[in-house]
């Protein structure tokens, strides 16, 4: 097998200098793990694999049970062990053929006598004081239990970080691709949303174009004209004349870097005075809060920016009471807006979470403890390379406005009977979702790479039924 059909992002040089770029910061051997695929029901079932993103990101080849060991100092190959099961007979059977090691070597940018058995490498790792990350499967979980390998400490993982959370040009073109799927998968949704159809239906529309451009989803899309449940995951109700359809997808082109998108589709192709008015909201607020995106702004504030605009639309359309400002400091925005801005974006869609707010918090910075702001993903100073989503939502949740306790704090400032006939009349939610990249002004300032995928509520009802 030729490594052209081995998929990878970027040439091998650029490997090999990540790689080198982590020897030269560590103390100790590290260890990073592609994981396992995961059985469904019995043990030769297997989900798709999908290789984890730190090992992917440091040249490793996606094939399943690899592993990178990177000795302190190395230069990217001298010092770096490709670790790779050989294939068997009956592998060729059930699966196919396997890359051979040259083409494995080639991709991974590493001598071809770099490569090792697991089984080989584990007595020169035994005893040893070894670093290691992986996603969390169970084979992975037992064999690092077994040689006793230590979790990462802060200051390795910090170095992955800093490395991870500015994009190169490799990695841009992926996700450029990444958002050009689902620019596409969004479209053939929007196009087939009308009165009778289902959200299955819809889902299905955008499940066929990541399919067909060779992509998987890089989560599990939320398709519902239940928009208010901000990770629904069920695709059972009818499209009825007058539904909202809330459409948060995304996928991953071949080398695992992501796209993040979210619509709101007025399913009759128009929309209701009080819709218009927060649809116009949430896209004013994410206007803003993407004109933010610049260098050394701190991504908390540019939260707070779009709090603001949310408060100025829910005062428009009479749902708040009193000064937008006063409202957003209050936060009494959480009511309608109980998550977070944004995230970060890359070779997860969740960039990095698997580091927790090590990753997505500067040094020194905690979580808001409030509900909704302690939501909030991201707390950096943006830096020209990240990537983040911006996603300002509005959305009439009925577990909050049954909650007395946290509603009767906001009793002077919110128009009580308005928002009770709209949860009557199952409102819903809304969001609007692009992903960003940062770039100074002197670059032209935030690129959106979602920006062909139209937002404003005409553009979207131009769209929506003409399928």
């Amino acid at each position: 097998m030729s490594v052209s059909s081995i998929a990878m992002t970027a040439p091998p040089a650029v490997y090999r200098a990540r790689r080198a770029r982590l020897a030269a910061a560590i103390k100790r051997p590290l260890i990073i793990l592609a994981g396992r695929a995961r059985p469904v029901h019995y043990a030769t079932n297997l989900s798709p694999f999908r290789a984890g993103s730190n090992y992917l990101y440091f040249g490793g080849p996606p094939i399943e049970g690899a592993a990178w060991v990177i000795e302190p100092g190395s230069d990217g190959d001298a010092g770096c062990t490709l670790m790779r099961t050989l294939s068997t007979l009956d592998d060729a059977v059930w699966i196919g053929a396997t890359p051979a090691d040259g083409a494995l070597a080639e991709a991974a940018g590493v001598a071809v006598n770099r490569l090792a058995d697991p089984a080989a490498i584990e007595s020169s790792l035994k005893g040893r004081d070894v670093g290691f990350t992986a996603p969390p499967c169970i084979p992975t979980i037992e064999w690092t239990s077994s040689l006793k390998l230590g979790q990462l400490t802060d200051e390795e993982m910090l170095t992955i970080i800093d490395m991870r959370l500015i994009k190169d040009e490799h990695e841009l073109v992926a996700m450029r691709r990444a958002a050009e799927v689902a620019v596409a998968a969004h479209t053939a949704a929007m196009k087939i949303t009308k009165p009778g159809r289902t959200e299955a239906d819809a889902t299905a529309a955008i499940m066929q174009v990541y399919v067909a451009n060779h992509c998987r989803v890089s989560f599990t899309p939320i398709v519902s004209i239940r928009g208010e449940v901000l990770h629904s995951e069920t695709y059972t109700n009818e499209l009825r004349d007058g539904d909202l359809l809330l459409v948060d997808s995304g996928c991953e082109e071949p080398g695992g870097y992501a796209s993040d998108i979210t619509r709101t589709y007025p399913v009759s192709g128009g929309c209701t005075p009080i819709q218009r008015q927060l649809l116009d909201t949430a896209v004013r607020a994410e206007r803003a809060g993407i004109d933010a995106c610049l260098p050394g702004k701190r991504f908390r504030d540019i939260h707070d920016i779009a709090a603001r605009v949310i408060c100025e639309g829910l005062v428009a359309a009479e749902l708040l009471r009193g000064d937008p400002g006063e409202l957003a400091a209050r936060f009494a925005h959480t009511l309608f807006f109980a998550h977070g801005l944004g995230h970060l974006l890359g070779l997860d869609v969740h960039d990095l979470e698997d580091f927790g707010d090590l990753a997505g918090y500067a040094p020194g910075r905690t979580r808001r403890p409030e509900f909704g702001n302690n939501f909030l993903r991201l707390d950096r100073d943006l830096e020209p390379g990240y990537v983040v989503t911006i996603e300002p939502g509005i959305y009439l949740v009925p577990a909050i406005w049954a909650n007395d306790e946290m509603v009767r704090p906001f009793a002077d400032v919110v128009n009580r009977p308005k928002i009770d006939a709209l949860l009557r009349d199952r409102f819903g939610g809304i969001r609007i979702e692009d992903d960003v990249l940062i770039r100074d002004a002197s670059a032209g300032g935030p690129e959106v790479l979602t920006a062909a995928l139209p937002k404003d509520a005409d553009e979207v009802c131009a769209i929506v039924g003409t399928g």
